[in-house]
């Protein structure tokens, strides 16, 4: 059993991602990115999720304290480091981070060290039969009817607060998610990415976009590693008492890790002549949304600034 979850982090990342995500990211704030900014302080989007699922954190575990129960929550950790925009010595040297980032989790990992256990767990199991009970209501609050989102307890106040600003925006804006669709559609967005893939294609590589090289790169190094452990087997072995990567799954990875960087730098030469169209139409793009939508974001963000008062 265990109880420390994030909230609402899922819905979050899945909207803001197709929303604003882009491979050809535009140098400068893009009028959108600006709104963003100002309603969440923050277009880095891994940032706000880190800090918003911590603020749920501290909520849910005030919550359960006030009710008279031990409660623990996992502490705050750094959110990763949003990665800049590709340049042609970062394609040179790791690629798209991919197989680095695989390898990198592997440093100083031993799997004989054990997980700890969850202490909320370990707490909950020293309870009595009706306190186990009252803390389970307490902390999740009452069981759903089938096929209906449980609420209330600790968890859906803590979540009601901590996401109110998103929940605010997500209701006044739902059309928010149409912006990825409107650039990647947008003639002369298309007409670029032509010239791009014709670019890739003069290096022989056939891709649609860049997404579609890192989710090969993915797909590959994920078929490399299970063909030798298949399963959810790690790949690791031990030498003299230490876990290290297996040296013939490490050789795999080094010609894939080979083709991870070719494809990256191609991607960038083949990017940066084109650079100004694909900024142009993002701007494009979210400045109309913004014309569109103008009097609900004012709105929303009078909304925001009385709700810091």
């Amino acid at each position: 059993m265990k109880f420390l979850r994030p909230l609402g982090c899922l819905m979050l990342a899945i909207v803001l991602t197709a929303a604003c995500g882009s491979s050809d990211e535009p140098a400068g704030t893009s009028p959108f990115d600006a709104v963003l900014i100002d309603l969440f302080g923050t277009d880095d989007t891994d940032a706000y999720l880190a800090d918003t699922d911590q603020r749920a954190s501290e909520l849910v575990m005030a919550c359960m304290n006030e009710a008279g129960f031990e409660f623990v929550i996992d502490p705050a950790t750094e959110p990763p480091e949003q990665r800049e925009a590709m340049d042609l010595e970062a394609a040179t040297a790791d690629g798209f981070g991919i197989i680095s980032d695989f390898r990198s989790q592997f440093d100083g990992f031993d799997p004989r060290v054990p997980l700890a256990p969850d202490p909320n767990a370990v707490y909950l199991s020293g309870l009595s039969r009706t306190e186990a009970d009252r803390f389970i209501f307490t902390l999740e609050g009452p069981e759903a009817e089938p096929g209906q989102r449980q609420e209330g307890g600790c968890y859906g106040q803590a979540s009601d607060e901590a996401y109110a600003n998103w929940l605010r925006f997500s209701s006044a804006l739902p059309n928010f998610t149409v912006l990825g669709e409107e650039r990647d559609t947008h003639p002369d967005w298309l007409a670029a990415r032509a010239e791009w893939q014709t670019c890739m294609l003069d290096r022989g590589l056939d891709y649609s976009e860049p997404d579609a090289i890192r989710t090969d790169v993915i797909s590959l190094m994920r078929e490399t590693v299970n063909e030798k452990y298949p399963g959810s087997q790690l790949p690791l072995i031990e030498v003299d008492g230490v876990f290290q990567l297996d040296p013939e799954v490490d050789v795999l990875l080094d010609e894939l890790a080979a083709f991870e960087r070719d494809a990256a730098v191609a991607n960038v030469e083949c990017t940066e002549p084109l650079a100004e169209k694909f900024d142009d139409v993002e701007r494009l793009v979210q400045q109309e949304f913004v014309d569109r939508n103008q009097e609900t974001i004012d709105a929303l963000l009078a909304a925001s600034v009385d709700a810091t008062r």
